[in-house]
C-alpha cells in the first residue's frame, strides 16, 4: 500500500503570502517523482528543462481542483478528473498535470496521470492508497481556516 501525505507550505513573492499544497508520495514529493519520470520525455523532445516544470497548487486551486472533485468521487462512487499540479506562472491551467481519482471500498487510487499538453507522454504510474489514511490527510487541508 502506497502513502500519501499533503501539508502546507506558506511563502513570500515580493512581498505577498501565498500558502500553496505540497503533495508527498511514499515520502518523495510529487514534484521530484513527476520531474524524474518526465525527464526522458522532455530530452526525446530536445527540451529537457520542462521535465517537471510544475508548482504545487494554491490552497484555493486545490480546494476548486483537488478536493472537491474528490468528495464528488467519492459521493458518485466512480472516479474524477482532478489536478494535483499546475504552472509555475501561478495559472494553473497553462501547463498542469491531471489524474484520475477513484474511490474504492478499501483504498483510494490515483492513476492515469497526464500532461494534456504532451499527450503523448506515457506516466505508468498508479498509487493506492488506505482510504481510512487518506481522508485523514485530506481532511487536515479540507479543515484548514484559510479556505
Amino acid at each position: 500500500m502506497d502513502s500519501i501525505k499533503f501539508y502546507l507550505n506558506d511563502y513570500e513573492i515580493e512581498g505577498e503570502s501565498f500558502t500553496e499544497v505540497v503533495v508527498a508520495i511514499n515520502g518523495e514529493p510529487l514534484l521530484e517523482l513527476i520531474k524524474r519520470r518526465e525527464q526522458s520525455f522532455a530530452a526525446k523532445e530536445g527540451q529537457a528543462s520542462i521535465a517537471g516544470g510544475y508548482a504545487y497548487l494554491s490552497l484555493i486551486d486545490f480546494e476548486e481542483l483537488f478536493l472537491r472533485a474528490a468528495l464528488e468521487a467519492d459521493l458518485a462512487q466512480d472516479e474524477r478528473d482532478v489536478v494535483l499540479l499546475g504552472c509555475p506562472c501561478g495559472i494553473w491551467d497553462c501547463w498542469y498535470l491531471a489524474l484520475k481519482i477513484k474511490f474504492e471500498t478499501e483504498t483510494v487510487k490515483l492513476y492515469e496521470f497526464k500532461n494534456l499538453r504532451r499527450k503523448d507522454w506515457q506516466y505508468g504510474l498508479e498509487f493506492k492508497f488506505d482510504r481510512v489514511s487518506f481522508v485523514s490527510e485530506i481532511s487536515k487541508i479540507a479543515s484548514f481556516n484559510k479556505l
